[in-house]
C-alpha cells in the first residue's frame, strides 16, 4: 500500500500537473492557478448522482481531483485550492456563500469559496462554480467591473449589507451568490456539504452537471443538453443516446467512466425527457 503523500508532495504534484511555477507568487500566479484549475479539473456532480461517498480530507481530494482527474464540486475544489495556497504562504481562509441566482430569497450557505488577502487587497478565489464561474480571482472593490475576456464580474453590496458576486448577463449584472466576511470553520462546511450531496431536494442530487472552462471557451453539460460557448455564441447539442453521452463525458470532459455508468445516467437524467 502506497504511503500517503505529504502536503508538500501534494502541492508540488498539483503545481506540476497545472504547469505552474511557484518562483514568483504574485497576482499573475494566482490568475494562472485559478484559470488552469478550472480548465483541467472539471466541475461536476458525477459522484453525487452516483451516490458515492465524498470525503473532504485532503489526501482523498488530491487523489480524486489531481491524480484521477475526476473533478468535483465547490466543497472539493475550493478546499483543495485553499490548502495549496496556504501551503505556498498565501493569506487565505474559507467563506460560505448563498447561491441566489439573482433572486431575493433566503437560502442556506451551500457554496464554499476562498478569501485571499494579498498586498492590501482582498479577492474571492473560486475554482468551483462551474458554468458561470470566473477565470481569475475577483477583487473585492465595490462596483469595480473586472473584464476577464469572455465575462465581466463585479462585487457590490445589497441592502442587507452582504457582498454580491455578480456577472454581466444579458446586458445586466446578475448576482450569482452573496457572502460576508465572517470567520467560518471547516466544521461549518459539513452540514452544507452533506445537504448538497445527500438531500433529495439538492440541485446536485437531481441534475447531472459537468463543466470545464478554457480561455473564451466553455464546455458545459446539464442533463440532456451540451453547451459550447465561444466568442459570446452558444451552440447547444441535445443528447439523444447513451453512446453520445458517453463520448462527451470521456472525450470532452476526459472522465474515466464505464459505458454502463453512462447508460445509467442517460436513463436517469435524459431518456424520459426526450420528446
Amino acid at each position: 500500500m502506497a504511503a500517503t503523500p505529504t502536503l508538500e508532495q501534494m502541492t508540488q504534484a498539483y503545481l506540476k500537473d497545472l504547469a505552474l511555477s511557484p518562483e514568483q507568487l504574485d497576482i499573475d500566479f494566482l490568475r494562472d492557478l485559478q484559470s488552469k484549475h478550472i480548465a483541467r479539473y472539471s466541475f461536476n456532480s458525477l459522484a453525487v448522482v452516483l451516490n458515492q461517498e465524498l470525503p473532504l480530507d485532503l489526501p482523498t481530494l488530491f487523489n480524486k481531483i489531481v491524480k484521477k482527474h475526476r473533478g468535483g464540486y465547490c466543497f472539493e475544489h475550493n478546499k483543495l485550492v485553499l490548502t495549496i495556497l496556504s501551503e505556498l504562504g498565501f493569506d487565505v481562509r474559507l467563506l460560505l456563500a448563498k447561491v441566489v441566482y439573482n433572486r431575493d430569497v433566503d437560502v442556506a450557505r451551500t457554496h464554499r469559496v476562498t478569501l485571499l488577502d494579498f498586498q492590501g487587497d482582498q479577492y474571492i478565489v473560486d475554482a468551483g462554480f462551474g458554468h458561470f464561474g470566473a477565470h481569475f480571482p475577483v477583487k473585492i472593490e465595490l462596483g469595480l467591473e473586472q473584464d476577464q475576456g469572455d465575462s465581466i464580474y463585479r462585487i457590490t453590496n445589497n441592502p442587507q449589507g452582504d457582498y454580491c458576486y455578480q456577472v454581466l448577463k444579458d446586458n445586466a449584472f446578475f448576482t450569482l451568490y452573496t457572502f460576508n466576511l465572517h470567520q467560518y470553520s471547516e466544521a461549518e462546511c459539513l452540514p452544507a456539504h452533506f445537504y448538497s450531496h445527500r438531500h433529495p431536494d439538492a440541485a446536485f442530487v437531481n441534475n447531472l452537471v459537468i463543466c470545464r472552462k478554457y480561455a473564451n471557451d466553455t464546455k458545459s453539460l446539464r442533463n440532456g443538453e451540451f453547451h459550447q460557448i465561444q466568442g459570446g455564441k452558444t451552440v447547444i447539442t441535445n443528447i439523444t443516446s447513451t453512446k453520445q453521452l458517453h463520448q462527451i463525458m470521456t472525450t470532452v470532459f476526459e472522465l474515466d467512466v464505464d459505458i454502463s455508468v453512462s447508460d445509467f445516467l442517460f436513463s436517469k437524467f435524459i431518456e424520459n425527457k426526450i420528446s
